[in-house]
């Protein structure tokens, strides 16, 4: 029996203010543009999309597409939703904003919920979506909100 895969935990800082930095981790116009996903609309309860093929994405096409419903928006410190496969589990993101000072915003990640998997099944799965968060959607993050 394998031990339960932790949380995927990423940080990274901004220089912006935690207001401004919050406006492009929530607003409808600018999510797509450092999250990639479908279907986006800032409301608690909402659900968007992230489709990894392009073809159906481009058509608008949610089938075979991860599903995430958003659980929580506490202006301007933190952002939850699930992320989940219909018919699996839900795993959790949540982004949580702290002002460094006057002009920059620490954000840390923390994606969460692999307990409800068996460990040797989903690792893969768990490492690919690290390297994601840490390689893709912050530094996304980043160059969204300081542009």
């Amino acid at each position: 029996m394998s031990e339960a895969l932790g949380p995927i935990q990423e940080d990274v800082t901004i220089a912006r203010r935690v207001e401004d930095v919050w406006r492009t981790l929530t607003d409808e116009a600018s999510v797509p543009k450092w999250l990639g996903c479908m279907r986006y609309a800032k409301a608690v309860g909402s659900v968007f999309y992230m489709q990894q093929d392009r073809e159906k994405a481009s058509r608008d096409d949610v089938s075979g597409s991860t599903h995430c419903e958003i659980l929580e928006l506490e202006a301007p410190h933190r952002f939850k939703f699930s992320w989940f496969v219909p018919g699996t589990p839900a795993t959790f993101v949540t982004f949580n904003l702290e002002a460094v000072g006057d002009s920059k915003t620490r954000v840390v990640l923390v994606h969460d919920g692999w307990g409800e998997f068996p460990p040797e099944q989903i690792k893969p799965l768990r490492d690919m979506l690290a390297g994601g968060w840490r390689g893709y959607v912050l530094p996304g993050l980043v160059r969204v909100a300081e542009a």
